[in-house]
């Protein structure tokens, strides 16, 4: 915590029980931290190495932890304190492995810290810190924030009163200056306070005023300060003649109200706020309308020595409980059970040792090809990389329970040591996803959404810690009852308008949006998520770019290479068909291609004209395609059309083309070309940045077109006729290739994902 004045309070208040402190260098400057500083005075004393103190110094601890900071953390530090950012507190949750105490202040009317968790960090949330209870405190300033809370937020509540630095009552006022003092902070870019502020003008407009309080966006008005200097804003309490407070907020308090009481400072105040609870309900200051308030200012500003005396006289109570004295004998209270968990977590650790992180990687809908490949690379990943970390994650692989899948495409998860599960999806509503939330100890106000649930028939894979949903496809959003990511693939549908219906933003953009973070393998694709999803840039990770090479290494065979190219497309309508088709046709009839073209891809027999297919069950882009062969034989005559082959047959035949033909508008590139330069074949691509990003990070020397223009494709195919041998030449090795294969890459891809699993 940044906070100065609590600082101020608090930190020799934890020296005294016998603790070294440390004090973040670095905070947000936002508006939740403009009364935040930063003091480097306890560095000398503290028993941290130099190079770990730096390395802290450096961290924003506002935003999470980094995995160097995490280990630094929990090699040095028993007890973490912190206020209310939700950031810092899913950071601390996930990654920091000792005791965490929450130092909740407060929080308007009718609002609660369960609800602003929910909204900011997702219902999910709530189960992990449901998990970490045992070391959690919410360490509220008042004894009464946490009777409005649910969960672990009312099961865990310790008070830990808030106090005030010198806490007496020093009477240094002069109100030589014969206006009103009112603080109210960020009236150009709050909604809250701009009402407060108009509101004062209303009633207390007609007098002199000062407004004091930090202003992020200036103020047409004279009267407004802005944030002052601590000496000057002193000075100004001294010297202005009353202060007004007007909160009537149950569970907050500021500290200016306090700060003018030291100072000896008449201050009028609103009944009903929390300055009632501290021994203000009977003050002569306090007023139960503005009319009162209103009255007893101008009173003041008159120069009413008697009134001005008797508030003065009486208002000193406000401080009583604000002083050190009081406030030690709450801490000291307390803090044995803070010390007792602090105890726990040791013991806890040397018996958890053991006890491994469950997750669940769920493949959302019935997909085969690159997206069933990618999505077990990652649970293949994630298993491989843990134990590579040595920390063994047990990895559960869901799948949707389809007669497509039979055992054999689970064998090379059973040879990690993943288990796999069928899943059927469910929907429900908000009113049945509140029935679970509240047998879980919590009191959600119910939401309107539907959402999605994994029925696997026994846990519906809430015996795992987390999930790591395989795409964002989803209908309606995953039910928020685990934390989970997103593996994001691509946003084809920001380049290609028609490719879904009107509604099917919805399911998918929230599930990403609401996920803990996206992950995804190419830079572009990281910019879609920031600028197309809107998540934030600080929840997206860029995981290894893999390939997937194991159905490469298991064909020994040597393949003589054919007098053809291989085309390698599916049925989406991204994949440019007819204008791939029309270069073709060029390439034949225009510069008399020597080289057949062999198509092969999941539903890629669709294509050939002659398949015996309904054509009125056909996607309008397939039917031109087919309609274009049917009425080009010599383009016909030339195409091999495959379809869906064996990994055998598709190696083989990758291994016997000239190059590879990867033709689309827009995607997350093509691990097709990858795999060709495995086998000695080289690829010419529509030229995109995901593939350019692919073709640098593999060293691939692929040649590139435009995917718009199909004369200027027949030309390159023609060129590549005659220059393929030398690409094949400049390919890179194997052995290069291999070190991107997923074993290569398992260990930095847990790496990256580390922080969100909630691994220590």
């Amino acid at each position: 915590m940044n906070h100065a004045t609590l600082r101020k309070f608090e930190v020799p208040l934890l020296e005294s029980l016998g603790y070294e402190v440390f004090l973040p260098k670095i905070f947000p400057y936002d508006e939740g931290n403009l009364s935040a500083s930063i003091d480097y005075s306890r560095d000398a004393g503290l028993s941290i190495p130099s190079q770990e103190l730096d390395v802290l110094n450096r961290h924003d601890f506002y935003s999470g932890l980094s995995p160097e900071v995490a280990e630094i953390a929990n090699r040095h530090f028993d007890i973490a304190f912190f206020g209310f950012f939700p950031p810092q507190l899913a950071g601390l949750i996930r990654q920091f492995k000792n005791v965490c105490v929450m130092r909740p202040f407060g929080l308007a009317n009718g609002v609660t810290y369960t609800d602003v968790t929910v909204a900011s960090l997702k219902y999910f949330f709530l189960d992990e810190l449901q998990k970490n209870k045992s070391r959690f405190w919410f360490g509220q300033a008042y004894d009464h924030l946490a009777e409005i809370e649910t969960g672990v937020y009312l099961e865990k509540a310790i008070t830990l009163p808030l106090g005030l630095d010198d806490a007496r009552v020093t009477d240094e006022w002069t109100g030589e200056d014969a206006k009103i003092l009112f603080v109210c902070p960020r009236i150009g870019s709050s909604p809250y306070f701009n009402y407060i502020y108009r509101n004062f003008l209303r009633t207390f407009g007609e007098y002199p005023y000062i407004i004091g309080g930090a202003q992020p966006i200036d103020i047409p008005d004279s009267n407004v300060t802005g944030m002052l200097p601590r000496d000057d804003y002193d000075r100004m309490m001294r010297r202005t003649r009353v202060m007004f407070y007007h909160s009537q907020e149950m569970r907050h308090l500021h500290y200016h109200p306090l700060e003018a009481v030291r100072l000896g400072m008449p201050l009028v105040f609103m009944a009903g706020g929390m300055l009632d609870l501290l021994g203000g309900a009977s003050l002569p200051g306090r007023c139960k309308t503005e009319a009162e308030a209103k009255k007893k200012i101008k009173a003041i500003l008159d120069g009413d020595k008697k009134l001005i005396a008797t508030i003065k006289a009486s208002q000193g109570v406000l401080l009583r409980s604000m002083s050190r004295e009081f406030c030690e004998i709450g801490w000291r209270k307390e803090f044995p059970k803070i010390e007792a968990s602090v105890d726990h977590c040791r013991a806890q650790a040397m018996a958890n040792s053991n006890k491994r992180k469950k997750v669940a990687v769920i493949l959302p809908a019935a997909y085969r090809g690159g997206t069933l490949n990618m999505v077990k690379l990652l649970a293949k990943m994630l298993r491989r990389g843990s134990l590579e970390h040595e920390l063994g994650v047990d990895v559960v692989f869901g799948y949707p329970d389809n007669p497509i899948y039979s055992e054999a495409d689970w064998r090379d998860l059973y040879a990690e040591g993943i288990e796999t599960r069928p899943f059927r999806t469910a929907e429900i509503d908000g009113v049945d996803l509140s029935e679970i939330q509240a047998c879980l100890g919590y009191e959600p106000k119910t939401q309107k959404t539907r959402f999605t649930l994994h029925k696997d028939g026994t846990y519906d894979f809430l015996d795992c810690d987390f999930w790591l949903l395989g795409s964002d496809r989803y209908v309606h959003p995953i039910a928020p009852l685990r934390p989970y990511c997103v593996f994001a693939h691509d946003y084809l549908q920001r380049y290609y308008i028609p490719l879904m219906g009107n509604d099917y933003e919805r399911g998918f953009i929230e599930t990403a949006r609401n996920g803990i973070a996206v992950l995804a393998n190419t830079p572009h694709t990281i910019e879609d998520i920031v600028h197309y999803v809107g998540k934030p840039r600080n929840q997206t990770i860029l995981v290894p770019h893999v390939a997937e090479l194991d159905q490469l290494e298991d064909d020994s065979r040597t393949v003589k290479k054919g007098s053809y190219f291989i085309w390698t497309t599916n049925l989406g309508p991204h994949k440019n068909h007819v204008k791939t088709l029309k270069a073709l046709n060029q390439y034949y009839t225009g510069y008399a291609g020597k080289l057949d073209c062999y198509v092969t891809g999941v539903g890629s027999d669709q294509l050939d004209p002659n398949s015996e297919v309904d054509d009125s069950r056909l996607p309008d882009h397939i039917k031109d395609a087919r309609a274009f062969i049917r009425k080009n034989p010599q383009l016909a005559k030339r195409l091999n059309i495959l379809g869906d082959v064996s990994s055998l047959e598709y190696a083989a035949q990758m291994k016997g083309a000239r190059f590879l033909l990867h033709n689309v508008i827009m995607d997350n590139g093509t691990l097709c070309a990858v795999e060709a330069a495995y086998v000695g074949t080289p690829t010419l691509s529509s030229d995109y940045p995901p593939m350019r990003y692919i073709s640098e990070r593999y060293s691939l020397n692929a040649e590139f077109f435009d995917s718009s223009d199909p004369i200027f494709l027949a030309k390159r195919l023609q060129e590549m006729e005659i220059i393929w041998q030398s690409k094949q030449a400049v390919l890179p090795s194997v052995e290069h290739l291999k070190q991107f294969g997923w074993r290569g890459v398992s260990y930095d891809f847990f790496s990256s994902i580390k922080g969100i699993l909630g691994v220590k």
